[in-house]
């Protein structure tokens, strides 16, 4: 999925930018760099530059895409955001960091997605932002609100990789946790019952309030089956040691 996240950098200016860009995306787990017309990229120093400022994201640098146009950059990309804090005369939808790395992450499932972010001087044209979906704005400090590119390339990879971590553990928690059935649920509730009334936590002609505030507390703790199973054994228990000491 993250390799269908593309960051595009349009018309770059200064190619450290790429380089700290690219080492700020593969912290993330983002290796899909795709460069607009970039200044001096293309020269030996400038290419340099990047590198140098990449340190070992060097190998985002060296497999970035170069493109002419903005249009040729997105042009295969089904979600386009733009990270902008300016609205200009062509206004977006605008979503906070957190939405914006939901709707990369889920849309790159299936398809090829794009976090655009401008020249460093300006930021993004009219014409640029007529390819993108939505905007995204990073909130900072209104008396000093300029942002270096890498990082806000930085933040909004974070919230990406935010998602990520989220997903897995969602996954994870629903691999592992077998929720229990009615019926078993519904075992459960009888067996308490029945043992709480021969303890007398229950009185036998009045069980309802009772097991329905019990009910409740165990439908908020939502069990899953081995701590369906583990109160079955403890109910089994206590079954038992009435059974002893009305034998003696």
């Amino acid at each position: 999925m993250l390799s269908n996240i593309r960051v595009v950098l349009v018309r770059t200016f200064h190619s450290g930018n790429i380089g700290s860009t690219a080492r700020a995306m593969k912290t993330m787990g983002l290796t899909n760099l795709c460069l607009v017309s970039p200044k001096d990229f293309g020269t030996a120093s400038g290419k340099q530059d990047a590198l140098q400022m990449a340190m070992s994201a060097s190998d985002v640098v060296e497999n970035a895409q170069v493109v002419e146009t903005l249009y040729d950059a997105v042009k295969d990309c089904t979600v386009v955001i733009a990270s902008t804090a300016r609205t200009r005369g062509y206004d977006l939808p605008e979503l906070n960091p957190e939405e914006c790395a939901q709707q990369l992450y889920s849309e790159s499932a299936n398809n090829k997605v794009a976090l655009v972010f401008g020249p460093e001087r300006m930021g993004l044209s009219n014409e640029d932002l007529q390819l993108a979906k939505y905007r995204v704005t990073i909130p900072t400090n209104p008396d000093y609100s300029s942002l270096n590119i890498a990082a806000a390339v930085q933040t909004l990879s974070y919230e990406i990789f935010k998602q990520v971590e989220q997903t897995e553990q969602i996954e994870k928690s629903e691999e592992f946790r077998h929720l229990p059935t009615t019926d078993s649920l519904e075992q459960l509730y009888t067996h308490m019952e029945s043992t709480l009334k021969d303890t007398g936590f229950i009185i036998k002609n009045h069980p309802g309030e009772i097991m329905q505030k019990l009910r409740n507390v165990f439908t908020r703790a939502e069990l899953d089956e081995s701590e369906v199973n583990i109160l079955r054994g403890v109910f089994s228990s206590v079954d038992r040691s009435i059974v002893k000491k009305a034998e003696k």
